[in-house]
């Protein structure tokens, strides 16, 4: 029973990632099991909507059931940020004794929606519910390093660069310079932008559709949390947002790799 469980998910991921409908012997070399086997779990599949094929080419592909039930899963509460976020946060705090944030996007702003704060009595503290610009805070520079070309150029032109410290970004092309760095590295560093005395590293958070719509961040008085130890943090709380991602159903593209002749 369990090895036919199993052997029916492969079938269905095998369409699922297909691109277009495929036949009964790419899906077999597909899979790797025997022909008979792969038509038979077609058959069930296909008569609960999970599968379908075309009556003309008699090619296969995922059903509309598929669809109906990844739509209601996606309104679970299971999926919810805030309760994904939640131990993520709580494990981040433990492991480097600095408080997490978690900031989710909301136009053109970040919003702080969840935080656990530093065991430490010199810690730092920011308001549940408390809105912050983008472009000098780690959560806002992670954010923004994932907005594409256009949407960059759109937030910069209705955006003014205040400077809140002598450290705040207030240069476009500066700007784009350290996002570029926070894209390569995988997360983002705020060295005293927003309020002097504070560091913080983030990274964003991607849901199933592949659109960043937060991030995870800790951040810590400067004498304790430096640049240097924020920039050797940076993997970990990559590590934590890519849970998240992982969680809301967000799946990596495919880096395909080139070779030079």
């Amino acid at each position: 029973m369990v090895q036919s469980l199993d052997r029916a998910f492969d079938v269905l991921e095998a369409l699922a990632e297909a691109e277009d409908d495929i036949s009964l012997s790419q899906l077999t070399e597909r899979v790797g099991l025997p022909l008979g086997t792969v038509h038979r779990l077609l058959g069930s599949l296909v008569a609960r909507g999970y599968a379908a094929q075309d009556r003309d080419t008699r090619l296969y592909g995922p059903g509309p059931r598929l669809l109906q039930v990844a739509a209601r899963a996606a309104s679970n509460r299971r999926f919810q940020l805030d309760r994904i976020a939640r131990p993520v946060l709580q494990r981040l705090t433990e492991l480097t004794e600095e408080t997490s944030n978690l900031v989710l996007l909301q136009n053109d702003e970040g919003i702080y929606s969840e935080q656990v704060s530093s065991p430490r009595m010199v810690r730092m503290f920011t308001e549940v519910g408390q809105r912050a610009p983008l472009y000098c805070t780690g959560s806002g520079k992670a954010i923004l390093s994932t907005f594409s070309p256009d949407q960059l150029d759109t937030y910069l032109e209705h955006t003014q660069l205040q400077g809140f410290t002598h450290r705040t970004i207030t240069s476009a092309e500066r700007l784009r310079e350290e996002l570029e760095a926070a894209r390569a590295q995988g997360f983002a560093l705020d060295d005293e932008e927003r309020e002097l005395g504070v560091c913080c590293v983030a990274a964003p958070i991607f849901d199933r559709f592949g659109r960043c719509v937060a991030a995870i961040s800790i951040s810590g008085p400067a004498a304790r949390l430096s640049l240097e130890r924020a920039r050797a943090l940076g993997p970990l709380v990559r590590q934590a947002a890519d849970e998240c991602s992982a969680r809301l159903g967000y799946c990596p593209p495919v880096q395909v790799e080139t070779t030079e002749e």
